[in-house]
């Protein structure tokens, strides 16, 4: 909408100043030209007001309709520049006007095509001039105006498809970086502080009464020997493994952080207890029977699981608490074990341990 505003603006910016340049006698065009052309691009406007109202434009690649826009800009600048007389080469900035509007939208061949089409477009312009008056028709000057054009348009072509691959390149950028701020580098899943943003976004929910969640601790067992025994590079081979594996296996509702080192949370939305129960079963099965490549066949590794269920009201770090306490109630118990830990109520309030 706002693009399009800006093309509407644009007509209007035009039209004023057709109807200038005809107040001043500097214009053929007639008054009623002039006026049938200003209800045409009502018309024109109104209708792909329409078109962006009723999302018919979000069926096609670029919603916007820039392409669409700018053809169609094209031509209403064609009209204008026959009817501009002496001072036609001056309003070939018109052209300039409609290629700004395709500035970090269009691609490179999008611009060239666009040169090609007001180049040709000119070049019917100049025909239609000189059939109209051969006499006055001045062709040394016209074919400098067609000259500048030609060497013009292209030209900003390549600057506007620089620019558009430029922003292109820091879209790209910026999603990397996005990425890189919420994700654990090694292990492609959400790192620590987002973590506690979502476990934020969940408490806010389930203080609402929108739906409970659940977390769970999963510690890797005995994993420094993993790094004593193979090293560091291929301990962070086991880490990425299994975080990915549990990832894989997780709804899409849910989320896997890395707590830290080799520790992971889970958090489990609108789970109660017994489903988080059931998930980290599950997940501490696929661990103990996943197989590692560049290690001996009888390597595995187990994770130990500590689970709770958030309670309205209770401060967020109340519950990872109670799950750390399952977990170490689960590597106290034997490990490659899951275990719940029920949060103390008292009263409307629940509290953790200690």
């Amino acid at each position: 909408m706002k693009r399009f505003i800006m093309g509407g603006a644009s007509y209007l910016m035009w039209m004023g100043l057709a109807g200038y340049l005809r107040y001043m006698g500097l214009v053929t065009i007639s008054w009623e030209t002039l006026l049938r052309c200003c209800g045409l691009l009502l018309l024109y406007n109104t209708l792909l007001f329409g078109v962006f109202r009723s999302g018919l434009n979000r069926r096609f690649k670029d919603p916007s309709l820039t392409l669409f826009q700018m053809l169609v800009g094209i031509l209403w600048a064609m009209v204008i520049i026959y009817h501009s007389g002496e001072i036609r080469g001056g309003m070939l900035l018109l052209y300039l006007v409609v290629f700004v509007y395709g500035l970090f939208r269009l691609k490179l061949r999008q611009f060239l095509f666009l040169a090609l089409f007001a180049i040709a477009n000119y070049c019917g312009v100049l025909f239609l001039v000189y059939r109209q008056n051969p006499a006055g028709f001045n062709g040394r000057l016209e074919l400098m105006n067609l000259v500048i054009l030609v060497v013009v348009l292209p030209w900003f072509s390549l600057v506007g498809g620089y620019i558009t691959s430029l922003r292109e390149k820091v879209a790209r950028a910026m999603v990397t970086i996005e990425r890189l701020a919420i994700h654990d580098d090694l292990t492609q899943v959400f790192n620590r502080r987002q973590m506690f943003e979502i476990l934020e976004r969940e408490k806010a929910l389930g203080d609402r009464g929108v739906h409970p969640f659940s977390i769970c601790i999963i510690d890797l067992d005995h994993f420094k020997q993993v790094n004593d025994t193979y090293g560091h590079d291929r301990g962070d081979i086991v880490l990425r493994t299994v975080a990915q594996t549990i990832q894989k296996n997780l709804r899409d509702i849910d989320h896997i952080a890395r707590y830290g080192g080799e520790e992971f949370i889970l958090i489990l939305t609108n789970s109660g207890v017994s489903e988080a129960m059931q998930c980290a079963e599950r997940v501490r099965g696929l661990t103990e029977n996943l197989i590692f490549e560049t290690f001996p066949d009888s390597f595995r590794v187990t994770i130990s699981v500590g689970v709770t269920k958030y309670t309205p009201a209770e401060d967020i770090r109340n519950s990872i608490n109670r799950a750390d306490k399952a977990l170490y109630r689960a590597k106290a118990l034997g490990r490659n074990r899951v275990e719940y830990e029920p949060a103390v109520v008292v009263g409307s309030w629940a509290v953790g341990p200690g």
